[in-house]
């Protein structure tokens, strides 16, 4: 795997031109056991200055990568949405995310470079600026190849805005 890829975009993400919130987490890829190995995975993301603010919910232009270890790697880009009924600390979240899907030598095969990520969590505020949240995402390359297996991976993330 060459690491230049979550350099650059750890590097666009944090950049002084962006502003927003920045994710880091770790966790389990291929929790719901269809593919041969569950492997320990990290994922960063970026989700951007919210374009439209509601009474209920933020949406925002959002990055992402994800790296397992067995050499996976994901990155993608799209839309993230949270939603925060009430005045209380708890908010879901979900996102959509096409990418490129590079399969590691031991890695999970998702039968093509083109994958779309879906991603649900639940998440707590522990101040104005920082807070924690539970994700399952899904990856899936929405039948586009013939072979299909998809791929879940459930993680604790640690989200701090800046």
């Amino acid at each position: 795997m060459q690491p230049t890829v979550p350099a650059i975009v750890f590097m666009i993400s944090t950049s002084a031109a962006y502003s927003g919130e920045f994710a880091i987490g770790v966790g389990a890829d291929d929790v719901a056991g269809r593919n041969e190995t569950t492997a320990t995975t990290f994922v960063v993301e970026h989700h951007a200055t919210p374009f439209h603010k509601g009474p209920l919910a933020s949406y925002s232009f959002a990055v992402a990568a994800q790296i397992d270890e067995d050499e996976d790697l994901f990155v993608g880009g799209g839309l993230h949405a949270r939603w925060s009924p009430g005045d209380g600390p708890w908010s879901i979240e979900s996102s959509f995310m096409p990418g490129y899907y590079q399969e590691g030598p031991d890695g999970t095969a998702l039968g093509g470079k083109v994958q779309f990520r879906t991603l649900v969590g639940l998440s707590y505020e522990l101040d104005e600026i920082r807070r924690i949240s539970l994700a399952l995402d899904h990856k899936s390359n929405a039948r586009l190849e013939s072979t299909n297996p998809g791929s879940e991976t459930i993680a604790v993330r640690y989200h701090y805005k800046f």
